[in-house]
């Protein structure tokens, strides 16, 4: 097994996600600008404003009334969000979307129940090791499935990508894994759609146009959680609060921006016209048609 140093983790695994994971989340104003306004007119603001907010809420909550149910729901959620993009059926899409969660459960349970116990108000290693115990039968048969699964994977590329990411995930740390899958994959991916989407054409001016109008709210997200972590030191050393905050806080805007892109979606709603018929395109304008 690969170990490194609690400092070196802790601040590799906040920048990461503070650099590519919060900001492949900052347009969620506009996804819900897109759903929203011609449903809502000039009330779209405050209707997302409690879709989203009111969702983070209740997922903050969880964590407190019912930690058990809350990582549980969570992880099903991330399975399947994480394996929206992939080009294979179900069950194979949310097996593959989940990799990130069942093989450190499976393969590095200790180190996981000691994670989950610091993000859990008031949790306790023993109860958390103690469940995922329980699960580890429902763990090997997802894992059978995923082996049995491979043979049949639509492409040598597909069958690699996963391959890799199985051992690398059972083979570092938790924590550096989730960067990897979660910042240097999926979130990086989506970032790319975004670009492509601002602009087409010229996806690098697309990418500039995605990080300008996702920077507010990703800024705010970082400073959230920074001010999280301070409340939640207390004397703590540093990768137990910096564990607790970053991942209650990609939780409470996790489960919302998942459903806000599902209802995207499946509406066809559009972040990028929502932004210019609200008067945002003129900077980019000449960008796209000089392109």
């Amino acid at each position: 097994m690969i170990e490194l140093s609690s400092a070196v983790v802790a601040g590799g695994f906040a920048v990461a996600v503070a650099v590519v994971g919060m900001p492949h989340g900052g347009l969620d104003h506009l996804f819900g600008r897109a759903v929203f306004e011609p449903r809502s007119g000039r009330r779209w603001l405050a209707t997302f404003g409690l879709f989203y907010l009111g969702i983070a809420a209740l997922v903050l909550a969880g964590w407190f009334v019912s930690p058990a149910l809350t990582v549980v729901l969570f992880f099903l959620i991330s399975a399947v969000h994480f394996g929206d993009d992939l080009s294979v059926p179900q069950p194979a899409r949310s097996v593959c979307g989940g990799l990130v969660i069942w093989v450190p459960l499976l393969f590095r349970p200790t180190e996981v129940a000691g994670l989950l116990a610091w993000v859990i108000p008031s949790g306790d290693v023993v109860r958390v090791s103690d469940g995922i115990a329980s699960a580890e039968p429902l763990l090997w048969a997802v894992a059978a499935f995923f082996v049995g699964w491979l043979p049949f994977a639509p492409g040598v590329g597909v069958v690699v990508r996963n391959i890799v990411f199985a051992l690398l995930l059972a083979v570092v740390p938790t924590l550096v894994g989730f960067a990897v899958y979660f910042c240097g994959w999926h979130s990086t991916r989506e970032l790319a759609e975004l670009a492509r989407r601002a602009n087409p054409t010229n996806p690098w001016l697309g990418l500039r146009k995605v990080a300008l109008l996702a920077a507010p709210m990703a800024g705010l997200a970082v400073v959230a959680t920074a001010v999280a972590a301070w409340w939640f030191a207390n004397g703590r050393g540093l990768q137990p609060v910096v564990v607790q905050a970053v991942f209650l806080g990609l939780s409470a805007v996790a489960v919302p921006h998942i459903l806000l892109h599902a209802v995207a979606r499946r509406s066809g709603a559009d972040p990028f016209a929502a932004e210019a018929r609200a008067g945002g395109s003129g900077q980019f304008g000449s960008e796209r048609g000089a392109a």
